[in-house]
């Protein structure tokens, strides 16, 4: 999934749609078998940024609060 993540980041390609796919599809499944890549350290990897963003959301999500990796993707890509 990372690799096809990465190589959607090209800018001809929407990838929120495949975020959101990801966040309410394959998220539960990771959760639940442990397995798969954080998508916060995976954006900040592929925008070629500092991962403190990705700390802190998924700091908030062991504090109970569950993020929404939309709106993640919108912070660090400063979209919308």
């Amino acid at each position: 999934m990372e690799l096809l993540l990465g190589f959607l980041h090209n800018p001809k390609y929407n990838l929120r749609p495949v975020l959101g796919c990801v966040q309410n599809h394959i998220e539960p499944m990771r959760a639940k078998l442990l397995w798969g890549y954080d998508l916060p350290y995976l954006l900040t990897g592929m925008l070629n940024q500092h991962p403190r963003t990705a700390i802190k959301f998924k700091e908030a999500e062991l504090k109970g609060v569950k993020g929404d990796i939309l709106d993640f993707y919108d912070t660090v890509t400063g979209e919308e």
